[in-house]
């Protein structure tokens, strides 16, 4: 059987991502389609703006992806290189023969060459690194200026290639495909038959009208509000205001310099506005968000992971029939969890907190389970 994997958020799931699906199918050969998705908070310390399981049942629903696999929170609330690393390994522990996905350059070869240069190995890269760092610029950013110095022809600052660099650093024995990204650009809200999830979140918001995506996830819009970051912020509010420093600084990408302008950031009426009373070169926005999240979760430094390339077990959101067949292939193997167990506490406490503003009961971690999806 042949397999590959896509790495994705689907937040939401739209015609870029099933015109990236069906090309990868197309010319990889695969027999199924598999993604590895974000759970209920994106990498960039965001609430997906659906939950997970109606991200993953209008994937399987498009046609485009046959079994959707959660890519936990632990994991996917991290820096690129750690998201990364994550997810590979649960498209190995699959046994994905290929790992397909969009990048700005199209250029497998460029990406792969960049990989495989050791860059980060350099002086000269170590060089421009702590000169990136001195000027105050986050790790990120000074990493991709760093790179940019001593790799000038490809471009890591773009959002794609970033991943796609990270999955060829992280890949053992999958091998690697590249679909160019077509249309709108990572953040770009211009109106297209292809947009970007940024843009149809944001174009729904302002005009109440979805566009761009398939008729599964238009079906999506329909049975929920989105959930943005406003509708957290009395609950994160109160934890900001009432938490002592000591407690703040025990959580997941807080430190002590950042800790006491979190508390600031407390009396501040809206979310944005703390958000951008908080960031600064050195404290990115998305590092805030990521800091916000284990706020919210109260997520400790000791939960956190103490490896990326090796995620515990693999969990089925949703899949059809050609899914099934897939899960069946590597059950003897792969460490499967399709029913609530103690591996899934803190993927509990993660849906109770995404469910506060939402008050939705079917939302409760263990009553579910994994979605079969007919492909009739």
């Amino acid at each position: 059987m042949q397999k590959t994997a896509i790495i994705a958020e689907y937040n939401p799931f739209h015609n870029g991502h099933y015109y990236q699906a069906q090309t990868a199918r197309h010319e990889t050969g695969a027999d199924v389609m598999i993604a590895i998705m974000s759970a209920q908070f994106t990498q960039r310390g965001e609430p997906a703006s659906f939950d997970k399981w109606k991200r993953a049942k209008a994937a399987v629903e498009s046609g485009a992806i046959d079994l959707v696999i959660e890519l936990p929170t632990q994991y996917g609330v991290q820096r690129a290189d750690r998201f990364a690393k994550a997810s590979v390994s649960i498209a190995e522990q699959l046994r994905c023969q290929t790992l397909s996905f969009g990048s700005e350059s199209g250029d497998i070869d460029a990406i792969l060459h960049a990989a495989r240069s050791h860059v980060e190995e350099t002086s000269r890269y170590k060089e421009a690194l702590q000169e990136a760092l001195h000027e105050g610029h986050s790790s990120a950013q000074a990493s991709s200026r760093a790179f940019r110095t001593v790799y000038p022809s490809f471009d890591l600052t773009r959002p794609n290639n970033i991943l796609g660099y990270h999955y060829a650093k992280a890949a053992k024995t999958i091998q690697l495909h590249t679909v160019k990204r077509l249309g709108a650009d990572y953040h770009d809200p211009s109106l297209m038959d292809v947009m970007s999830a940024t843009g149809i979140r944001a174009h729904y918001l302002d005009t109440g009208e979805v566009r761009a995506v398939p008729a599964s996830t238009e079906a999506m819009f329909r049975t929920q509000p989105m959930t943005h970051w406003e509708h957290y912020w009395p609950v994160l509010q109160f934890k900001l205001r009432t938490l002592p420093l000591h407690t703040l600084t025990e959580l997941v990408g807080i430190d002590a310099s950042l800790a006491p302008r979190l508390k600031q950031a407390g009396v501040e009426p809206s979310f944005e506005r703390a958000l951008a009373v908080v960031s600064t070169r050195r404290y990115t926005r998305t590092a805030i968000q990521r800091a916000f999240v284990a706020v919210l979760l109260h997520w400790l430094k000791v939960e956190a992971p103490t490896r990326f390339d090796e995620v515990p077990y693999v969990r089925p959101l949703a899949f059809n029939d050609l899914g099934r067949h897939a899960l069946r292939d590597v059950k003897e193997d792969v460490p499967l969890v399709s029913k609530f167990d103690a591996r899934l506490d803190f993927e509990a406490r993660v849906t109770e907190a995404y469910r506060l503003p939402l008050q939705d009961d079917t939302l409760i971690e263990h009553r579910q389970r994994p979605q079969f999806i007919s492909s009739k």
